[in-house]
């Protein structure tokens, strides 16, 4: 998930002089190009380069070429005539090197994007100022330049162009047809109009594209409609031939669209509204959901999926621009503007752009970790918690080696090991942090040729899965955190390159694109590494470029009935037995232990609204563990910040929340309070150890005032919940802090369980606990007789008095007269002291 961090930058585009001289102006030799004037003035369309790099842009002049970060003009190509009409769309080629400029009269210009070997910007600063150069900057910025091939025509020039789309090819849309031109420029086919709408209508193609890894088109039409169509063509026959939709088509009516997104990572389809309300489509599934609107927000101008589709950027008519996680949740929003645009760049960037300016905005993403805190990188540093929730958390931030980030970043992937070491891997090599702001690194041979695709810790060793450009090999490496990056203490071959590496005690998993899992076993030192099992994922039916957590279910069989917990895209999914079955619906999976009688431990998820799990009992890890989830989730959590951590030593869950600022809230929450509920229903002496657990923290009592709480509104096994409480020396302090923050309504059902409000009044005193006594005075006065309550409050009086707590009889006599109806009752109260 995507936090942002730093504030937003605001770019300048001095276009009218560039456009009057025909050529683009040498740029000053400076960090930034930032500043106050108005910027992106006459910029009507933007189209990034797949590569993520490049912007384009087209004004009434011509079309100018951008690099994303810093954002530096490379190239312009000016028109002086418009006969072919003005520019309706701009698409780029998959390969990047291909740009396609539709202009409204059904004409295209196909422009080559060509990278010279010159430097346009070397960041060369005066001798007096001492600037260290920034992420990515080392190498300065080369040379782009935009050249015009060839000029091809659509087949009916009369009627208007008004969008375009590209994929594996390339798709332009004019008021009456729909044509389908391969790169080269040939015409694969057309269709009309009315035959993708699927029925009468006087409607247009508002836009429109190809579905990436499938074999499918979408199109959103000008009445706010959207079909989803099997592909209509696949063969480069005939030019003028004209085929009519198959009958794989799904029509979404009455959702006003007005902006749409796939992410072939995750199979979900983002599809903004004119409302601002922003739909989810599981393309897989077939299933829309609603994923909410920001109060206010307006009509959803634009929206982007970032890269390995886990969010999804959305920009409104108001100028806020609102991330989303895979499955919706909105976790951050920040106004920049009049905004009509937005694109990904390379790392966690983005770039936006309207009518009155352009702005780029850094983010930062969450990193796996071996402990339970959390822990962000950016382009160029890391974010790790330094102390706990419960402790007042605060961040320590540390600023990868300048040596490295210079030239290798941004960082792209990124790892935490429990005692708060960062390993980052960014375009080649790694570095590893030493947690006092010092960084090792490799050496420069390895680093030149050694990308890392992904990384975790296993105790205090980093394995890093890794792909050799120099012999052209992938391997698993094992390296000593503690120790110079010079040669790995261990190396294993691979047949493909890893996607996904995650360490569970001396057990690692590596699963590799051509989807086969492979556990290993770290010896102690590190020094040897063991092939345990093998698993064939991809036959069981498992995408693995779409994986993105996996791990062995909690279960006792060997390695011929061992399952996996597979996160694929936006599902929760189960290998086992040879075949792979869907959970629900989730963005992250976490395993935590309990081991109190008869509970092993719980499998914990998120499905983007709440917190998930299944506990899983002894029985269910003698079986393998997949009973557990396949009874479903027993255990809901509500949460008003975004889970990354399951704290399962602390019984938190520990995540993220966006404030007005430029740094994101750690937020935590107890799930032990819902966890117990269902142990209790269970069964109570497992709920009462593993209550007893947790008795030495400080936040022990709070937890069950909310379990007691929950207990006691709900009517939920209060019997139950009484009688374990019981067992606990804040018994009393409990009771007493849960009535005063639940109506009096539910109190008769309380002390009837807890043996009366006087009775708890004379335990306190008994037992010393004279400040939880006077706090169950409120409770006495409302549910016991007037003389009742008068003898009690004498009592404590005279107590505290013995006991010389002078400040504590003061806050009783106030909130005795505050509470009394009259004088009258003060004076017999007054008479009762002497």
């Amino acid at each position: 998930m995507y936090w942002r961090i730093g504030g937003v930058e605001h770019y300048v585009l001095n276009l009218e002089a560039e456009a009057k001289e025909g050529v683009a102006r040498p740029r000053p030799r400076s960090a930034t190009f930032s500043g106050t004037q108005p910027s992106t003035v006459g910029v009507t369309r933007w189209a990034s380069s797949p590569c993520r790099q490049l912007l384009a842009g087209a004004t009434a002049q011509g079309v100018y070429l951008w690099s994303h970060k810093p954002f530096a003009q490379l190239s312009s190509l000016v028109y002086e005539t418009t006969e072919f009409g003005r520019i309706a769309d701009l698409i780029w080629a998959p390969s990047g090197d291909t740009l396609f400029v539709i202009l409204s009269r059904g004409y295209i210009y196909e422009l080559s994007v060509q990278r010279r070997g010159d430097r346009v910007l070397e960041y060369v600063f005066a001798t007096q100022h001492y600037f260290a150069r920034g992420p990515g900057e080392e190498a300065g910025i080369g040379g782009v330049g935009l050249a015009q091939r060839r000029t091809f025509r659509l087949p009916d020039t009369s009627s208007e162009v008004v969008c375009a789309g590209a994929a594996q090819y390339a798709m332009v849309a004019t008021k009456s047809h729909v044509y389908r031109m391969t790169w080269a420029g040939a015409l694969k086919s057309s269709s009309t109009v009315s035959e993708v709408y699927g029925r009468d209508g006087d409607v247009v193609v508002v836009q429109m594209g190809v579905l990436e890894d499938t074999d499918m088109e979408y199109f959103v039409f000008s009445d706010g409609s959207m079909r989803i169509i099997g592909k209509i063509d696949d063969s480069e026959e005939s030019a003028d031939s004209t085929e009519t939709v198959g009958d794989n088509v799904q029509t979404l009516d009455g959702l006003d669209a007005t902006a749409l997104d796939f992410s072939a990572a995750s199979m979900m389809m983002a599809v903004g509204t004119a409302t601002g309300t922003v739909y989810l489509y599981a393309l897989e599934e077939k299933q829309l959901h609603r994923v909410g609107r920001a109060d206010g927000s307006g009509r959803v101008h634009a929206l982007r999926w970032a890269p390995g589709g886990t969010a999804v950027a959305c920009v409104h008519a108001t100028g806020h621009i609102v991330m989303r996680t895979l499955l919706g949740r909105e976790v951050n929003s920040t106004r920049v503007g009049d905004v009509e645009f937005v694109a990904w760049g390379v790392g966690a960037r983005v770039f936006a752009s309207g009518a009155r300016g352009a702005w780029g905005l850094g983010f930062a993403r969450a990193m796996s970790s071996a402990g339970s805190s959390v822990s962000l990188f950016s382009d160029d540093m890391v974010l790790v918690q330094a102390r706990g929730v419960d402790e007042g958390a605060v961040w320590r931030v540390e600023h990868v080696a300048a040596s490295y980030s210079g030239v290798n970043a941004p960082i792209r992937v990124a790892a935490c090991s429990a005692d708060g070491r960062v390993v980052v891997a960014g375009a080649r090599g790694m570095a590893v942090s030493t947690g006092h702001g010092r960084w090792r690194l490799q050496r420069a041979a390895r680093e030149r040729t050694v990308e890392y695709t992904a990384l975790a810790w296993s105790g205090s060793h980093v394995v890093a899965a890794c792909v050799d450009h120099g012999r052209n090999m992938a391997r698993l490496e094992f390296w000593m955190g503690g120790r110079a990056l010079d040669a790995p203490a261990a190396s294993i071959d691979l047949d493909a390159p890893a996607v996904v590496v995650s360490a569970h005690g001396s057990a690692v998993l590596v699963l590799s694109e051509r989807g086969m899992l492979s556990e290993y076993a770290l010896a102690v030192g590190g020094a040897q590494v063991e092939l345990r099992r093998t698993v064939d994922v991809a036959a069981c039916g498992v995408d693995a470029r779409r994986v993105r957590e996996v791990m062995w279910a909690p279960g006792a069989c060997g390695d011929s009935g061992a399952a996996l917990v597979v996160v694929q895209g936006a599902q929760l999914r189960v290998v086992h037995d040879g075949r792979a079955s869907n959970v629900g619906r989730a963005e992250r999976v976490s395993i935590s232990s309990v081991n109190i009688g008869s509970m092993h431990s719980a499998v914990w998820w998120y499905d983007g609204a709440q917190v998930l799990a299944a506990p899983v009992s002894l029985d269910d890890f003698m079986s393998n563990g997949t009973r557990a989830l396949d009874r479903g989730p027993s255990v809901h959590l509500a949460l008003d910040f975004y889970p990354l951590v399951i704290a399962a030593d602390h019984g938190m869950v520990i995540g993220l929340d966006q404030d007005m600022g430029n740094t994101p809230l750690l937020r935590g929450t107890l799930f032990l309070p819902a966890l117990l509920s269902h142990m209790l229903h269970t069964s109570e002496p497992d709920a009462l150890m593993y209550a007893a657990s947790f008795e030495h923290r400080r936040f022990f009592a709070h937890a069950m005032e909310k379990l007691l709480h929950e207990a006691l509104v709900n009517d939920m096994r209060l019997d139950r919940t009484v009688r374990m409480l019981a067992h606990f020396a804040q018994f009393d302090d409990i009771v007493v802090h849960c009535a005063r923050k639940t109506e009096a309504a539910f109190w008769p059902r309380l002390f009837e369980w807890v043996g009366g409000a006087a009775h708890l009044f004379v335990r306190c005193l008994n037992n010393g606990r004279l400040r939880t006594a006077a706090q169950s005075l409120l409770v006495l006065q409302t549910m016991e007789p007037p003389d009742v309550a008068a003898r009690c409050v004498v009592q404590l009086l005279a107590r505290a008095a013995r006991a010389k707590s002078f400040g504590l009889c003061t806050e009783v006599l106030r909130f005795v007269r505050a509470t009394s109806v009259s004088d009258t009752e003060m004076h017999a109260l007054y008479v009762r002291l002497k």
